[in-house]
């Protein structure tokens, strides 16, 4: 699939009034820290992010300011009433059905990304409101990434209280293999998923150090 250049992404007034805004108010109040380097992204992205909280999402979209980031959102959230509709939609998210087999996230993604924007997913499919290591992940990640040819680029997240600094840690871009005959396809998802998983895992000892440190 072709996809198009990060630079040609456009946010419209509003949608730019809403992340200088966020920007603000996230270093003033979250102070986050990448532990580590920051990889410099130069084309749309998929940023597989585990969940620990509801501002996940939005350190990245302010450490990734200048590219277009389209977080997806579980649809129970994005429509639960006039004001989250108003105000997902205007943070260009991407709802996400969390118990049916649609397929229309994957379309908008799909899209999304053959635009030139970058989209971020929760492979873990709900917040770990444990804070203890990592859910188990569903494929939708693997198969997105297989889909558009976009690269994966893996984030571990720590559990943030205020007035401690959020602290998160963004790994290099991972690259699946290539796909497997049809009759494998199950077994093959399976394998690159948990290759994502483990990626995102690795990165863990950099934010608890970080934080210990």
């Amino acid at each position: 699939m072709k996809r198009g250049s990060v630079k040609a992404a456009r946010l419209g007034f509003w949608e730019r009034f809403l992340r200088v805004f966020c920007v603000g108010v996230v270093h003033l109040v979250h102070r986050p820290k990448c532990c580590g380097p920051k990889p410099a992204l130069e084309e749309p992205t998929i940023f597989a992010c585990r969940h620990v909280g509801l501002m996940d999402p939005v350190m990245l979209m302010v450490l990734y300011h200048r590219m277009m980031i389209r977080p997806l959102v579980a649809r129970d959230y994005y429509d639960k009433n006039r004001f989250t509709r108003f105000f997902y939609r205007l943070a260009q998210c991407i709802p996400i059905e969390r118990h049916m087999a649609s397929t229309q996230w994957l379309e908008d993604s799909l899209a999304a990304l053959e635009r030139g924007e970058s989209v971020i997913i929760f492979p873990e499919g709900r917040r770990n409101k444990s804070g203890k290591g990592l859910l188990p992940f569903h494929s939708g990640v693997t198969l997105l990434a297989a889909r558009s040819g976009a690269r994966v680029v893996p984030v571990y997240n720590a559990v943030w209280h205020f007035p401690h600094r959020y602290r998160l840690a963004i790994g290099d871009p991972v690259r699946l293999d290539d796909p497997a005959p049809e009759e494998m396809k199950s077994r093959w998802l399976r394998e690159q998923t948990d290759r994502i998983q483990a990626a995102v895992a690795d990165l863990a000892p950099r934010v608890e150090q970080e934080f210990q440190s």
